[in-house]
């Protein structure tokens, strides 16, 4: 949003549709920034970034009218099969790699999915706390929205790979747990395919 523009300001855009405000937002001008300018606190220019639906074309739908999706449920079937994987081992290791704990395969009734890497732990538990959303991933979205636009049965089956800024402040997790991910998501993935038939 443009500085001076408030809350009750219109979006740009928001008049035809594009942009709504009835997904939320997150308010940066509540946070200060202490960098000093000419020995003073700079002031806060930034104000919210407000969340908003994508735009699909559904392929049964009529041409060039565009239908918005914020929550892409997951197949009702799928869901139900991917509960049977609970309990299923999966690998703590992978070469010299080796996890803290013991993984677990859980489902979650609701994960976002965006651009944005998250590597902050605020940042999480307000995804958490404003929308109820356990997991956070950077791909799912492109296949729930595609699977929505074609029609098709949605699930995501993920191996978290870093704690989304829950872990160490030294560093990301991501470069630590990625192989042991990748290759417990293949093995829940196949497992899966077979519960299919």
């Amino acid at each position: 949003m443009r500085y001076g523009d408030g809350p009750e300001d219109e979006l740009a855009l928001e008049s035809n549709g594009d942009y709504t405000r009835k997904v939320g937002y997150l308010r940066f001008s509540d946070y200060s920034n202490e960098t000093p300018e000419n020995g003073k606190p700079a002031e806060n220019l930034l104000n919210r970034v407000w969340y908003q639906p994508e735009e699909i074309f559904p392929v049964n739908g009529t041409p060039e009218v565009r239908e918005h999706a914020f929550w892409v449920p997951a197949d009702y079937h799928y869901f139900s099969l991917a509960k049977n994987l609970q309990g299923m081992k999966l690998v703590g290791c992978v070469n010299s790699t080796c996890l803290p704990r013991t993984p677990i395969v859980t489902t979650v009734e609701r994960g976002i999915s965006a651009n944005v890497f998250v590597d902050n732990g605020a940042y999480r538990q307000f995804l958490r706390s404003k929308y109820n959303a356990t997991a956070i991933d950077m791909e799912s979205a492109a296949v729930a929205l595609i699977c929505l636009q074609q029609k098709k049965p949605f699930i995501a089956i993920r191996a978290l790979s870093d704690l989304a800024g829950g872990g160490s402040s030294a560093s990301n997790e991501a470069a630590v747990f990625v192989s042991v991910a990748a290759q417990n998501a293949v093995d829940v993935a196949m497992h899966f395919v077979t519960l299919l038939s």
